[in-house]
């Protein structure tokens, strides 16, 4: 399993002990790194690469919504999870609207609170990993179909040669076998043909 980098933001320094601690007695192989600041998590994140964030929505410097928003101006990939004692309907109709995964509400216990956390965390990874996967199959799917496509121009170029061949020796052969030649040149070419358009509407499956 692949370490997943979650950055914890928060002003509330006993807060982000308490988080590091539970987190990291989670099933998940979690690195949790924390930062006290907007500032401070963007600079983090403009020097290193991290699979998550959980953030507070009120802070000093800036709130959790203007970290998102600058998250998502340059990465629709690192999930994001706003963690906030704030209840405003706005507040997470807004953060929701800007790219956030989910939006949980700070509650009084918080092994409970960091049992959700985790939870949604796993929903999180397990999203990624499924869009890793889709990407792949897409870089696949495109390969094959570079490959379909050369070996359509290869074989084409075979079948003008035949097809050449065939009629300098029309003259000199039975005609029977002029016309089998035909009969399967027509026949590769028509299942080229087909082979280029199954990949080209994403038929095909590798």
């Amino acid at each position: 399993m692949l370490l997943t980098r979650v950055l914890f933001v928060d002003d509330d320094i006993e807060l982000l002990d308490i988080a590091k601690l539970l987190l990291q007695q989670s099933d998940l192989d979690i690195e949790v790194i924390v930062a006290t600041s907007v500032k401070e998590a963007l600079e983090r994140l403009e020097k290193e690469q991290f699979d998550i964030v959980i953030a507070d929505y009120l802070m000093p410097d800036a709130s959790g919504i203007d970290l998102l928003e600058a998250i998502r101006s340059s990465d629709d990939a690192i999930g994001f999870i706003m963690w906030t004692g704030h209840s405003r309907e706005e507040v997470a109709i807004k953060a929701l609207n800007l790219g956030a995964d989910y939006y949980i509400l700070k509650g009084a216990n918080y092994r409970d609170q960091f049992n959700t956390i985790r939870d949604v965390m796993k929903k999180i990874i397990s999203k990624k990993n499924t869009n890793s996967k889709t990407i792949q199959n897409i870089i696949s799917q495109k390969k094959a179909s570079e490959f379909i496509h050369r070996l359509s121009h290869d074989i084409t170029g075979i079948i003008h040669n035949i097809i050449g061949y065939a009629t300098l020796i029309e003259e000199e052969q039975d005609m029977s076998y002029i016309q089998g030649i035909s009969r399967l040149v027509t026949k590769l070419s028509d299942r080229m043909k087909s082979a280029v358009e199954t990949v080209d509407t994403g038929v095909l499956t590798l």
